[in-house]
């Protein structure tokens, strides 16, 4: 049996009693990587970087989502796959969109993976999401179609 855990924003924060330390930090050493594996979604682990960017102190502490799964690649099999518009007005720092449609850099987080993988591409399984999509059918085309370009090296066709 293994255990899959889905983050949210908040699973980046610091931990009251060691301030210096992320939550996700504790999780990822406190489970065995035999049982336990992630399923990142790379939408919330953005907002965690706007939300929770400096400790409770008021220092830095920038991180990228991306050097969490570079380091363990066989712990993150499963992917949310969101996109959002950056604004700097709303609590997370980021407006969901329809993948393809927002800031995310995914060509780069989806290369960057992929290639650090034992099994390449096919090792990953990402699935595109959007919480309250306008119309359910025309997000999941659009957002599977610019997912498969970036997986093809088609960006743009």
């Amino acid at each position: 049996m293994k255990f899959y855990q889905h983050n949210h924003a908040e699973e980046f924060s610091f931990a009251t009693d060691k301030p210096g330390v992320r939550l996700y930090d504790v999780l990822l050493a406190e489970t065995d990587p035999g049982h336990v594996f992630l399923e990142m979604d790379i939408y919330w682990a953005y907002c965690a970087q706007f939300r929770f960017g400096k400790r409770p102190d008021g220092t830095p502490a920038p991180f990228d989502p991306v050097d969490y799964v570079l380091k363990q690649p066989h712990r993150y099999p499963l992917f949310h796959v969101k996109d959002g518009v950056r604004d700097q007005t709303t609590r997370d720092g980021y407006r969901m969109s329809d993948v393809g449609d927002g800031d995310i850099d995914y060509k780069r987080f989806l290369s960057k993976v992929t290639a650090r993988t034992h099994h390449g591409r096919r090792y990953h399984h990402w699935q595109t999401e959007h919480d309250n999509p306008v119309e359910s059918y025309a997000f999941a085309r659009k957002s599977s179609e610019h997912l498969h370009s970036l997986r093809t090296g088609r960006c743009g066709d």
